[in-house]
């Protein structure tokens, strides 16, 4: 949004000093003026995010080769700095042996504390043999506000 309205004021202040008019035969006329632009810039310095670390992480199955078959990631997020992190999402996406990505699945903790652990467990949204050709996952974590 403060892009928006920087390229909005950059555009309205390059477009100064540029005017023309009519002559009386009807062709344009260029027409000299004075603008006095004057241009603002403040710099607002974000502080950096908290970064959070994945403890373990593993691709469990449960009931193989059975029809329930299921696939699902399990391991611990940890917080090793001295700040609350109000949320944050991990979200495992699901691939198959030639890395092609199969679905996803996430889940989010609220208010981890300075030094807390999380476990979580992703699961694969099919069985079966869909389940069966999971080979890999891949996981992202996201800090939110």
């Amino acid at each position: 949004m403060r892009r928006r309205a920087l390229l909005c004021a950059v555009g309205a202040s390059a477009l100064a000093g540029c005017g023309g008019r009519l002559g009386d035969d009807g062709d344009a006329t260029e027409v000299e003026t004075e603008t006095d632009t004057q241009t603002t810039a403040s710099t607002t310095t974000a502080a950096p995010e908290p970064v959070l670390e994945l403890e373990n992480d593993d691709l469990v199955r449960s009931n193989e080769g059975s029809e329930s078959e299921l696939a699902r990631v399990v391991g611990t997020l940890h917080n090793p700095t001295e700040e609350t992190v109000a949320e944050a999402t991990v979200t495992a996406t699901f691939e198959d042996e030639d890395g092609e990505a199969l679905d996803a699945a996430n889940a989010s903790v609220s208010e981890l504390s300075p030094g807390g652990s999380w476990s979580f467990e992703l699961v694969y949204p099919a069985t079966g043999e869909d389940a069966r050709a999971v080979a890999d996952y891949e996981l992202t974590v996201e800090i939110g506000e």
